[in-house]
């Protein structure tokens, strides 16, 4: 006796998936157009010429610490402004900054201090906006400091 059941064709496959995936697409090409690539916000931003002089072949000792490291506290001034606190001197644009910063390091220079031995960390508030962290950063770039590190706020 022969069944004729297994030829029949069966539609019954389960349920219909392509609404799902159009949802789906819509929502990852939404979530793609919509989303940010973070790849420039890692880098620091400066305004300093790009120059041809490139990386030096010194080798620096990882474990030497610089001896009184300059540290530049910067705190908001409203509405969008910044004010650079160096020592005992506050500066509240970029140009009073720099030549704060030129004259301290001419007087480092003065007291046998070498220029590649000075440690300058920057120390920006909380709530202190990006582009004026990059302007004290470019400030001190301008002055003719190199090694520019920077401390969290407390």
């Amino acid at each position: 006796m022969k069944l004729d059941r297994n030829k029949t064709i069966h539609y019954d496959s389960g349920p219909d998936m392509t609404p799902l995936v159009d949802v789906v697409m819509v929502l990852l090409i939404f979530l793609m157009m919509v989303g940010k690539f973070g790849g420039a916000d890692r880098y620091l931003a400066s305004n300093l010429p790009i120059t041809s002089a490139g990386v030096s072949n010194t080798q620096v000792d990882p474990n030497l610490i610089p001896k009184d490291p300059v540290t530049i506290s910067v705190s908001p001034l409203p509405p969008s402004g910044f004010r650079a606190f160096v020592g005992r001197t506050s500066a509240s644009n970029d140009e009073q900054l720099t030549a704060q910063l030129k004259t301290l390091l001419a007087g480092l220079k003065a007291a046998g201090r070498k220029p590649e031995d000075i440690q300058v960390f920057i120390k920006p508030a909380k709530q202190l906006r990006y582009d004026n962290v990059v302007t004290v950063y470019t400030a001190t770039l301008q002055a003719g400091f190199t090694k520019i590190g920077f401390q969290a706020a407390e």
